[in-house]
């Protein structure tokens, strides 16, 4: 389900690019925190390990 989240999530802020903007800078506690707030649930170990595979499947 974290995963399905974390989807929601980005697609909801890709939606409006000033949600975007907002959140750029943001750490990642902050950033899981504000998801939260909007309904987005999803912890900070399961964003760092999406971004690890994301890393992992484009070899950067």
């Amino acid at each position: 389900m974290s995963q399905e989240a974390i989807d929601q999530f980005l697609a909801w802020l890709q939606a409006d690019k000033d949600r975007l903007l907002l959140v750029g800078g943001l750490p990642l506690s902050e950033l899981v925190a504000h998801a939260a707030a909007h309904g987005f649930i999803f912890t900070v170990e399961e964003l760092k390990a999406r971004q690890a595979l994301v890393h992992l499947l484009e070899g950067t």
